[in-house]
């Protein structure tokens, strides 16, 4: 398994748009092959900051997501709505 969590900052302004994109694109990758979960929060004191918790089968699986249609039509559409680059953190499930 493989679990990914990033973390997102969107732009002084541009938190609901950043919300409503991420609504857009969940659905469609909760149906790809291999993609165990994909979970989209926003922080509470900080509506700015998004955290995703993504969950797939393997390797093979999350290279399939990052190459969809959908994820590249959510990046075009995010494309200067976030204010820096996303924190990527690869996890190993302990239990």
């Amino acid at each position: 398994m493989v679990v990914l969590t990033a973390v997102l900052k969107a732009a002084e302004g541009k938190g609901d748009a950043v919300a409503e994109e991420f609504a857009k694109l969940v659905p469609k990758v909760l149906k790809d092959p291999g993609t165990l979960g994909y979970t989209v929060c926003r922080a509470v004191d900080d509506p700015t900051k998004f955290l995703v918790f993504e969950q797939y089968e393997n390797r093979e699986a999350l290279t399939y997501h990052g190459q969809t249609e959908h994820f590249k039509a959510f990046g075009a559409a995010s494309r200067g709505m976030f204010a820096a680059r996303a924190e990527l953190t690869f996890w190993n499930k302990v239990a």
